[in-house]
C-alpha cells in the first residue's frame, strides 16, 4: 500500500463517499501502476487536477469510484483503482494524449486512453492488464477507445 505519492493528497484521488468511509486507508484501493503513471504525467505536464471536491470544486469521480457508484460503466477501470481522468490548465487533453503516444516509454504502465477529442476536457488513462501477444514484435500498444 502506498502511504502517499508526490503532488497529490488521497482526497484528490478518490470520491468523497469512499474517503469519508475509509480515510487514509483509501490508498489500499489504488493501483501502484496507476499512481506511478499519475506521477509521471504530473512531472511531464505540471499541475494536474483529478478530483477537486476537497477544495470546493465539482470533480468527485475522476479517480477511484466505489464499486456501487452509479457514475460510469459497471466494470469501469476507475472502480478497480486503475484509472484517472486528469485535467490541465496548461495543456489540452489532446496535447497530452499526443505526447503520451509519441513517448510511451515515459509512461510504461498506461495501456488505454479514451479518445481525448471526445472527452469534455480531461484525459482518461488507465493501466488495465493487457497482453502483447499478437502485437507485431511483441511491442506494447496503447489502446485508444471511443465512447461515441
Amino acid at each position: 500500500m502506498a502511504k502517499s505519492i508526490p503532488f497529490f493528497r488521497i482526497e484528490e484521488l478518490v470520491d468523497p463517499e469512499t474517503f469519508n468511509q475509509y480515510g487514509q486507508r483509501c490508498w489500499w484501493f489504488l493501483s501502484e501502476k496507476a499512481l506511478a503513471s499519475l506521477v509521471a504525467l504530473r512531472e511531464q505536464f505540471g499541475l494536474l487536477t483529478v478530483n477537486d471536491w476537497v477544495f470546493g470544486g465539482g470533480y468527485k469521480y475522476s479517480g477511484f469510484r466505489h464499486p456501487d457508484c452509479p457514475i460510469g460503466a459497471k466494470l469501469s477501470q476507475h472502480k478497480f483503482g486503475r484509472a484517472f481522468d486528469v485535467k490541465s490548465k496548461n495543456y489540452s487533453a489532446v496535447e497530452m494524449q499526443e505526447y503520451i503516444l509519441m513517448h510511451p516509454h515515459q509512461f510504461p504502465h498506461i495501456t488505454t486512453m479514451e479518445n481525448a477529442e471526445q472527452t469534455l476536457g480531461w484525459l482518461h488513462f488507465d493501466t488495465r492488464p493487457v497482453t502483447t501477444e499478437g502485437n507485431q514484435d511483441g511491442q506494447r500498444e496503447i489502446t485508444i477507445f471511443n465512447l461515441k
